[in-house]
Order: structure tokens, then sequence, then C-alpha cells
């Protein structure tokens, strides 16, 4: 028993391996390093080490469906809602007023709160996947929202077929698309995250 507390005492006053200013709340579950509470939380009880090798690259299909759960999280509350505008308002351009984009910056507002706590937007959650940099550090929102959503779509826009080539490159050996290799990003499984009755649906 008295070393079971000294082990506890040891771990406590101990500083974090990845955050020097905060105290260790827990051991790596994989190779016993000194982690603090938010390590616990956001890594699944391993060290920044441990997270990196044991990345294993996402498959095809869950990273099609977290893609289609965002896409429709993203337009079918706004359609929803331009749908009822005009059903209360016919003599209106309920489809273009100003009101149908306020569930967009909600949905928006929602989705950057969740990557910038796991990496994961909605429908990665859904499929226990995640985006990370390529060297297996967390990936900034920044990085998320600019390199790998909005500098695609901009290009899509300006250059029709970029889509169909960004989407052709998950077909390589490592799984990333044309967008993550712009970002230096990669999506990969999240480690022991709870597999969701969809995640068990698409990747059995």
């Amino acid at each position: 028993m008295s070393d079971f507390r000294e082990a506890l005492e040891s771990i406590s006053e101990s500083p974090c391996s990845e955050h020097p200013g905060f105290s260790a709340a827990l051991a790596c579950t994989r190779c016993g390093t000194f982690i603090c509470a938010f390590c616990v939380s956001s890594r699944a009880g391993l060290c920044l080490r441990c997270l990196h090798a044991a990345s294993e690259p996402a498959t095809r299909r869950a990273r099609l469906a977290a893609s289609l759960v965002d896409g429709v999280a993203f337009l079918l509350p706004s359609l929803l809602l331009g749908v009822l505008r005009c059903l209360a308002l016919p003599d209106e351009a309920a489809m273009t007023a100003p009101a149908i984009y306020v569930p967009v910056v909600f949905v928006l507002l929602v989705q950057a709160s969740l990557i910038r706590g796991t990496g994961a937007s909605l429908g990665k959650r859904l499929l226990g996947i995640r985006v990370v940099r390529r060297d297996g550090r967390p990936a900034e929102v920044w990085r998320i929202a600019l390199l790998r959503n909005a500098l695609p779509i901009a290009l899509c826009g300006y250059c029709g077929w970029f889509g169909l080539v960004d989407a052709l490159f998950v077909v390589g050996d490592d799984r990333r698309c044309l967008h993550d290799w712009l970002a230096g990003t990669r999506v990969v499984k999240a480690p022991r995250a709870p597999r969701s009755f969809a995640a068990r649906l698409v990747t059995g």
C-alpha cells in the first residue's frame, strides 16, 4: 500500500513531459511517460510520441462518410430554414434572405470548437477519426480551416477539375488527399475512440 502511495505522489510531483508548466496527472498508458490532465483527456492517455506511433491512417470509407455527415450538417439547417420561410412568406425571396445564413455560422462555430479540442469535426468524431499534422502533432484550427478547407474550395471555384484530382489522391498508400498535402496534414484513426454506431456501420 505504501509503495502505491509513493508512486502516486511521484506522479503528482512530476511535470508533464509535453507541458512542463503543469503537474502530471497520470503516466502514459503505453510507455509510462508522465502526462498532465489535458494530455489524458485529448490523447486517450497517450503521450505525444506514443500517439504518433499509434496513428493508423483512416479508411477511405470512413473519410467519405465523415465528409457526407459534415456536408449535411452544414447545408441542411439553412435549407430547412429557407423552406420554412418560403412557406410562411411565399411572396418574399426567402431563400436569399440573410437569415438563412445564421445556421451556417452556428455550424461553423460548433465545428471550429470541435476541431480545436480534438482535431475532428462532427463527422470525423462520429466515425472515430481525426486530423493531425504530418508528424503526428495536433493540427491547428487555422491550418485545418484555411489550408485544408478554404484553399481547396477556392481552387475548386477557379479550376473545376481540382476537386476530382483532390479526391483521387486518396487512393495512394498513405491515403492523403491533395488538400492534405497542401495543409501538411493526414487523417488517422483516433486512439481508443469510442466506436459509435456510425463507425461500426462504415468500418465494420
